[in-house]
């Protein structure tokens, strides 16, 4: 089962430069949204391939086709969402005076 961790994204802090000499275990904030992106594909494609098989019958309960797709839709809708707020604040920095 692959899940968007999203946990992540709370303890994403700057990286630093490589001037300052700083070294630390910090994952940067593109690596985890490419991440999450991922995930959200592979579950829109695992969702996909189960739908197809459930039109071909070789699935018999509609309950894992259900739960893939439900899965899936959930995932896309907080990716989204998160997106939407991502834009939301660089408009928000955008107009802020200088």
């Amino acid at each position: 089962m692959v899940r968007l961790d999203l946990s992540r994204l709370a303890s994403v802090s700057p990286v630093a430069s490589p001037s300052s000499g700083a070294v630390g275990s910090v994952t940067p904030f593109e690596e985890v949204l490419r991440s999450s992106l991922r995930s959200v594909n592979s579950l829109q494609m695992g969702a996909d391939q189960i739908v197809q098989r459930l039109a071909l019958g070789e699935v018999e309960d509609v309950s894992q086709v259900s739960i893939a797709v439900e899965k899936a839709e959930l995932a896309l809708r907080t990716l989204v969402e998160i997106r939407n707020k991502l834009v939301d604040a660089y408009q928000q920095i955008s107009r802020m005076p200088v």
